[in-house]
């Protein structure tokens, strides 16, 4: 056996985990007389202190500039991109990397020159000093703002960011732009600055800030109260604002009044709001407002995006009109089938666009879809109303969708179509546009005074009282309401069957009113104009076209709220479409002997005249030169008026 033994492995130390950076650390370890390092824990000085959240932040400069390569970024500010354009993800590192290189402040020996009125004109490097902010695009010749540029992400705002400033005769003086472009205290350009500062040095970011945890348990409170308070009337579709929001308001809007009734009921939260708050706590500002609803909106998006799946398809439906302000709003909404089975209709998005170009409407939807990660190859249907930037062959929104998916096909909207077909028979049909004009005038009539809605429904619980009393008129739960004459609407045609509705159930109550007024108005003029709506609304005319406009609407509009169901599908619909019309055709072939007959019924109710049908009918003042035609009054207003009116809509 041999003496000699093999030398037994060096056991490792925790220095042998960790590799050396530099030549110093090497020299240590490898020097045995230099002390060993300190390991105990050492007060720091606030120096120190300072010195090591310094090198912090430029650690964290360092990871930022690996994570996006300021190498590949473009530094001219007429040809770099916009901060929208890049992945939402990525967007604060490329804000950091643009920020690690600074403003664009080439300086040239000679800038360009151009004639500004009668004079030459060229950028002053001089200018750089004066406004850190600018930048000058050698490229354009023109100057850009660099904090707008990273975070004001407004469209109106565009010459500073997008287009470029270039009439140097406005630079300097009282009106100076650059001055103007800054503004006031709390500018879109100051929050920019605001913003670029506190990107620009994370030590003084807010959460760098250590506060006391009863402080922090504080503003939670205030922030909770907040987001109750705004989540209570965004689910109850309430508005936020009030008139009058100052602190000797009675009632400061929906919001603050919120927040005044949960802390009534809560001692904890009575002494962290409202008056209670720091004088600079923003929790009911309007901004923060914004940015909770924000969020909310955002939330649901998501639950609705994960309900169509990762891979699933779907429907749109675009339409677009003019809100209140005179802007142009498209909403969308997407219909797919959920993973368990069933048909879904959500609201997704509504976008402010500048015009009404096809163009225009596919790029902002693109952009939620984009937004969204929803993809064009997966839609499957297109819904929207017949007018042209829509449903163009060539260029309309449907045909640039088809051209990029194939499978998405355009369905014109059933309700729209619907209403096109009742605005078809309004229009060709003189007696029925007559009546429609003249249903506008009664409802406005009655409905131009308090004191006339008061009389109506007065004369019309009489009258109601009365039928009880004599047996015509039945009794129970929810029967014999006292209602109003209601207002035919200009864009849902579905209202105007509300409307005759309404006028049927009150003819014997408005006729009583008109009567009324007509003796015994105040004034000459109101007796004119009740007296010509009487005599225009008890002429048979006006009575056929109502009665004849509740039995056909009768069907129309039962189709048109079947149409608007979130859970209808399109063999549901058909069929819908289909049985209406099979119930116009049969009123048309067979329904006129009784349709007449209650004509007839109404006239007698309402002691109306009724001209007798087997007569020669007369056109325009009677005189023998204008007669075209030698029909009967039944023949006029069976085929001229009944037949025609559903024959347009059994046509559209």
């Amino acid at each position: 056996m041999s003496d000699h033994h093999p030398n037994p492995k060096r056991s490792k130390t925790i220095r042998d985990f960790f590799k050396r950076n530099n030549e110093e650390s090497t020299s240590m370890h490898s020097n045995p007389s230099l002390p060993p390092p300190i390991c105990e824990e050492q007060p720091h000085s606030e120096s120190q202190r300072v010195e090591s959240e310094s090198l912090r932040a430029e650690s964290q400069r360092a990871n930022f500039d690996q994570e996006v390569d300021t190498n590949s970024l473009e530094r001219d500010p007429g040809l770099r991109p916009q901060i929208d354009t890049f992945p939402p993800n990525q967007r604060d590192n490329v804000r950091r990397a643009y920020i690690l290189l600074g403003p664009c402040q080439p300086k040239l020996k000679e800038y360009p020159s151009h004639l500004e009125g009668k004079q030459m004109r060229q950028f002053k490097g001089s200018w750089y000093n004066q406004y850190p902010w600018l930048e000058y695009s050698v490229h354009k010749d023109k100057v850009f703002c660099f904090p707008c540029f990273l975070f004001d992400i407004d469209p109106s705002h565009k010459t500073f960011t997008i287009e470029g400033f270039r009439n140097w005769r406005r630079v300097g003086g009282k009106e100076c732009a650059f001055l103007t472009h800054v503004g006031i205290i709390n500018s879109p350009h100051h929050f920019a600055i605001q913003k670029w500062m506190d990107l620009k040095n994370p030590t003084h970011h807010i959460d760098r800030v250590v506060q006391p945890p009863q402080e922090v348990a504080k503003n939670r409170l205030r922030l909770t109260t907040t987001i109750e308070a705004i989540r209570y009337l965004a689910n109850q579709g309430m508005a936020f604002r009030g008139d009058d929001e100052s602190h000797d308001s009675f009632n400061r809007g929906n919001f603050i009044e919120l927040v005044k009734a949960f802390a009534r009921m809560n001692e904890e939260v009575e002494k962290v709001v409202l008056q209670n708050a720091p004088l600079n706590a923003q929790y009911i500002s309007h901004k923060i407002q914004k940015e909770i609803l924000n969020i909310y909106a955002n939330k649901v998006r998501k639950r609705i995006r994960n309900e169509i799946g990762e891979d699933g398809k779907f429907c749109i439906l675009v339409d677009e009109a003019l809100d209140d302000s005179k802007k142009e709003q498209m909403a969308i909404i997407i219909r797919f089938v959920s993973c368990d089975g069933h048909i879904r209709e959500r609201f997704f998005d509504i976008v402010s666009v500048h015009d009404t170009n096809s163009s225009t409407f596919k790029s902002d939807i693109c952009k939620v879809f984009s937004k969204h990660s929803l993809l064009v190859s997966n839609m499957r249907g297109q819904g929207y109303d017949g007018a042209s930037n829509m449903r163009g062959e060539w260029s309309g929104l449907q045909a640039l969708f088809l051209n990029d998916c194939p499978y998405a096909y355009y369905i014109h909207c059933f309700a729209h179509r619907l209403q096109l077909a009742l605005n078809a028979a309004a229009k060709e049909v003189g007696l029925v546009w007559r009546f429609f004009s003249m249903l506008n005038n009664i409802v406005n009539f009655v409905g131009a005074f308090a004191k006339r809605h008061s009389e109506l429904k007065l004369t019309r619980q009489a009258e109601i009282e009365d039928f009880l009393a004599t047996g015509r008129l039945g009794t129970g739960k929810g029967a014999n309401q006292i209602r109003c004459l209601q207002r035919p609407g200009t864009t849902c045609w579905g209202s105007h069957f509300s409307s005759i509705r309404s006028l049927i159930d009150l003819f014997g109550a408005t006729k009583t009113l008109l009567k009324d007024i007509s003796h015994n108005g105040p004034t000459a003029q109101f007796h004119g104009e009740a007296e010509g709506i009487k005599i225009s609304m008890l002429s048979f005319d006006f009575v056929f076209a109502l009665n004849l406009l509740d039995k056909t609407m009768g069907f129309t509009d039962f189709l048109c709220q079947e149409l608007q169901r979130k859970s209808q599908d399109i063999v549901s619909a058909l069929n819908l479409v289909a049985s209406t019309k099979m119930e116009l055709d049969e009123l048309r072939n067979n329904g006129w002997d009784d349709f007449i007959q209650s004509v007839r019924s109404f006239c007698e109710k309402h002691e109306i005249s009724m001209p007798d049908m087997g007569t020669r009918h007369t056109m325009g003042t009677g005189r023998s030169c204008q007669q075209k035609d030698c029909i009967t009054v039944e023949h006029y207003y069976h085929m001229d008026v009944f037949n025609e009116v559903i024959d347009y809509q059994l046509e559209e």
